[in-house]
């Protein structure tokens, strides 16, 4: 992270020259950091740190100041005795982190919002607090023990952007990030979505450090690193353990499913064989959004979360896996809707099964789907969206996959309303449990008519209010969601008499063929040993008479 720092920007042009100072110090000031200077006291150390903050945000690919006038900025570091930041806007004048804290300063009227000089005062205050938590240390510790410790220990610093105590070797040590490695994003994030940065003290009492290179592009130089890369994804390790969670869950879900489709294959329903053709291509639809859906979690989401670069170099594999996935979530609504429709013909409508026309269902449920997303292919191919492997909405573009599969879910939740209120009409108040039963029935085909989706439709992001409530909502989604397969499996396999009795039938057809075939070797068997007992029986008779 400190790479980035150094990184010159064409939005400000600053220098840093580095020359041994004409003073000597006699004592070493305690408090360290990361440029190779020493520093006489306190107020110098935070002069300087709070100018290392500043640097680091005119720097930030998000500009903290005003474009019109952030040409006329430029830093320096004058070579005195007592090494001062010179800063020029246009004329320079020497800066101190108390002129912060002037009202209406040239800093903070040029900067774009109260946000970024909060953030520079944050980094500022917590430079100074680090000096003197290390000078309070020193002091209260004698010479000889601290002698001890800094011959064992890395020893306690800022490194820019916050402050690190002494650690033991081989170690490594944690804490969130600090508020200004968060200046790009222009928004401090929640409590539950700081991350944690971490620097490694290594076995020799030294902390960690990475090549660098010079202006000539050798990598001849080293530097102190800290790892503030966590920072750059607020909330990725919760999102993580969702992935985690979600990759189990659907693993699961789709050994099931895979087992009830074959079930449904082998022991269809014999009375109904196009209600057993929709739920088997409905099972389908499921196996396939599982499979895209995982595929998706492990190569995309989890490589995202775990800090890799995938997504930003938009690999075509990146985009064609999220197009299946979307295109067989969208199969997926379209069964849903096949369900929905034929089991409201069977209750409200009741019409031959054989009257059902497949050709309409196969429309729907495969070929509209396609075409819909072959569409929303094409505009995500252009230049305006073909980036991110895909993963940004499109804004009003994307209605052409929201806005079906929306429809859909609304249409099957009118469907399983009125079939509820079918219910209740047929049903007097001399069959109540008939009438518990039915409506039973019909709550637990919220999953096959897919009514839970309605949570999705007002999107929402726990992480915005870190509330509790909604963790555990976005966790029972991410549970329905996934387990989807595994509920409709047990609906229509599982929980279907049936089909129950298809199976016992088949078993025990089996095993009387079975026993039927052992039976008849046993009788074979007994046959030939007869034989076998007879043949010898006259071998010897023939013998005695010889």
């Amino acid at each position: 992270m400190l790479s980035a720092i150094v990184n010159r920007r064409s939005i400000v042009l600053m220098f840093l020259a580095y020359k041994l100072s004409s003073m000597i110090v006699s004592t070493e000031f305690p408090c360290l950091s990361n440029l190779k200077y020493d520093f006489i006291d306190i107020d110098r150390f935070t002069d300087n740190m709070c100018a290392q903050c500043l640097w680091f945000m005119a720097g930030n690919k998000t500009p903290w100041i005003d474009f019109n006038r952030v040409i006329r900025w430029r830093m320096l570091y004058n070579h005195s005795e007592t090494i001062n930041v010179l800063v020029c806007n246009p004329n320079c004048f020497e800066f101190r982190a108390d002129y912060l804290n002037q009202p209406n300063n040239s800093i903070a009227t040029e900067m774009k919002s109260p946000f970024y000089l909060n953030l520079l005062l944050d980094c500022c205050s917590q430079a100074r607090s680090c000096c003197e938590k290390i000078l309070a240390t020193r002091k209260s510790q004698n010479a000889t023990l601290m002698e001890k410790s800094s011959s064992t220990n890395c020893p306690a610093k800022w490194d820019g952007f916050m402050c690190w105590d002494s650690a033991r070797p081989q170690t490594i040590n944690y804490q969130h990030c600090p508020l200004i490695t968060y200046s790009a994003l222009s928004v401090k994030p929640t409590s539950c979505r700081n991350e944690m940065a971490n620097k490694e003290c290594l076995s020799d009492g030294r902390w960690a450090r990475i090549m660098k290179q010079n202006d000539e592009n050798h990598l001849n130089e080293s530097e102190e690193y800290t790892n503030y890369l966590p920072c750059s994804t607020p909330g990725a390790t919760h999102r993580l353990r969702f992935i985690h969670v979600s990759i189990v869950l659907y693993s699961i879900s789709l050994c099931l499913t895979i087992i009830g489709s074959l079930v449904l294959r082998f022991f269809p329903i014999k009375n109904q064989p196009r209600i057993s053709e929709i739920h088997y291509n409905f099972l389908l639809s499921l196996i396939l959004t599982a499979i895209f859906s995982l595929a998706v979690l492990i190569f995309i989401k989890r490589r995202h979360y775990n800090l890799e670069t995938m997504i930003d170099k938009n690999p075509l594999w990146c985009r064609i896996l999220m197009i299946l996935k979307k295109t067989s979530r969208l199969t997926n609504y379209c069964w849903m809707l096949n369900e929905g429709v034929v089991l409201w013909q069977k209750v409200v409508r009741p019409m031959p099964i054989n009257q059902i026309n497949r050709a309409k269902f196969y429309l729907i449920g495969w070929l509209f789907p396609i075409v819909q997303m072959t569409i929303y292919s094409i505009l995500h191919s252009s230049s305006e969206y073909n980036q991110s492997c895909w993963t940004k909405s499109m804004g009003y573009s994307e209605l052409i996959y929201n806005f079906p599969a929306i429809s859909f879910i609304i249409i099957n939740f009118i469907l399983l309303s009125y079939m509820i209120y079918v219910l209740f009409k047929k049903f007097t108040h001399h069959n109540v449990q008939h009438l518990r039963s039915s409506v039973k029935r019909s709550f637990v085909l919220v999953p096959v008519f897919g009514i839970h989706y309605v949570f999705y439709i007002v999107p929402f992001d726990p992480f915005e209010s870190c509330q509790t409530f909604l963790f555990i909502l976005h966790y029972s989604m991410i549970i329905i969601e996934a387990l989807q397969g595994t509920i409709v499996t047990t609906i229509f396999c599982f929980f279907n008499s049936e089909i129950r009795s298809n199976i016992r039938k088949s078993f025990e057809r089996k095993r009387l063929k079975h026993q039927h075939q052992h039976q008849h070797l046993h009788q074979q068997h007994s046959l030939n040993r007869r034989q076998s007992m007879d043949k010898i029986y006259e071998n010897e008779l023939i013998e005695l008479k010889n």
